[in-house]
C-alpha cells in the first residue's frame, strides 16, 4: 500500500478512536494513489501540543458561507490569512501588527463526480481524482493526492451509532472530544474555534474549525462536523488541508459534499 493512502488509513483509525459515544465513482482505484512524502503520520504519540481557542469574525455569521442556515457565531481579532482571533479572554491579535501580509494562496478548482457509499447507504459528489477508500464499515475516506505545502487534503465521512437517549445537544461533547484527541500529539500549535450550529441531512448538528502546526512545521486547516440522524446514528465530515488553502478553496469542497450528501 503507497504511503499516502496508509497515512489516510490512520488518519481514519485515529478518528475512529476519538470521540464516539458509545462501482459508479469518478475516481482512481486507492491503491494507485501517488505516496506522500511528508504528511504527518497521526498515531505516532510524540508531542502534546498547547491549546488555544480562536474565535470566528466579529458580526460573522456562519450561515452566509454554506447557504441560508441561522447557525451560531463567535467574535475574534484577524489573523495573518484575514480570519479574526482571540488569544484568551481579552482581544489580542495572535501576531504582531507589523508583520508582512502573507501572500494569498491560490483558489483551486475542482470538477465534482458522483460517490456511493455502499456501506453508509451514502450517495454524494467529491472532487474528480481524489483517491477513496471505502474498506472501512462506518466510514469513507477521500484523499487529494496533489500535494500543496507538504500537505494532502483529506475528507472524512463516517457514521456511528450512540444510544437512543443521546440527544442533539449531546454532540456538542462529542465534538469537543474529536477535536481533543486530534490535536493532542505532534503538533507544536493547536487551537479550535467554538462550536457552532450546522444542518447535514437537514439534520441538527455542530461544527467547528482547528488550525494546527506539525512537529516538521507544516501548517494545516480543518473541519469537524457532527448532525444527529435518525435511528440513533451520528454522520461526522472531517476536511483537513493546507493552511491558508481553506477558506480560498477547500471550504467549497466541504460545502459540495454535505449538500449533495443523500441516504438511500
Amino acid at each position: 500500500m503507497k504511503k499516502s493512502m496508509r497515512v489516510l488509513a490512520l488518519m481514519l483509525a485515529a478518528l475512529i478512536l476519538a470521540g464516539c459515544s458509545a462501482g459508479g465513482q469518478q475516481f482512481p482505484d486507492a491503491n494507485t494513489a501517488p505516496a506522500s512524502a511528508v504528511q504527518k503520520d497521526p498515531m505516532d504519540l510524540s508531542t502534546e501540543a498547547p491549546r488555544e481557542t480562536f474565535e470566528l469574525p466579529e458580526g460573522y455569521d456562519p450561515a452566509s458561507e454554506e447557504g441560508g442556515e441561522e447557525d451560531e457565531a463567535d467574535t475574534g481579532a484577524y489573523d495573518d490569512y484575514g480570519r479574526k482571533m482571540y488569544a484568551g479572554a481579552t482581544p489580542i491579535p495572535l501576531a504582531p501588527i507589523d508583520m508582512p501580509t502573507p501572500t494569498p494562496k491560490p483558489s483551486l478548482k475542482f470538477e465534482y463526480g458522483p460517490v456511493t457509499a455502499e456501506k453508509l447507504r451514502l450517495q454524494f459528489e467529491a472532487p474528480v481524482g481524489w483517491a477513496i477508500d471505502s474498506s472501512a464499515d462506518d466510514s469513507v475516506a477521500l484523499l487529494n493526492t496533489n500535494e500543496l505545502d507538504g500537505y494532502n487534503a483529506n475528507l472524512i465521512i463516517r457514521v456511528y451509532g450512540v444510544s437512543s437517549s443521546f440527544k442533539a445537544t449531546d454532540l456538542r461533547v462529542d465534538l469537543r472530544n474529536i477535536l481533543k484527541d486530534l490535536g493532542q500529539y505532534n503538533f507544536s500549535k493547536w487551537k479550535t474555534t467554538e462550536l457552532a450550529a450546522r444542518k447535514i441531512l437537514n439534520k441538527d448538528g455542530f461544527y467547528a474549525d482547528y488550525q494546527g502546526t506539525y512537529t516538521n512545521g507544516i501548517a494545516i486547516y480543518g473541519r469537524v462536523m457532527l448532525a444527529l440522524l435518525d435511528n440513533n446514528q451520528v454522520i461526522m465530515l472531517h476536511l483537513s488541508c493546507p493552511d491558508g488553502y481553506f477558506n480560498s478553496s477547500y471550504k467549497a469542497v466541504i460545502n459540495h459534499v454535505r449538500d449533495t450528501l443523500k441516504q438511500y
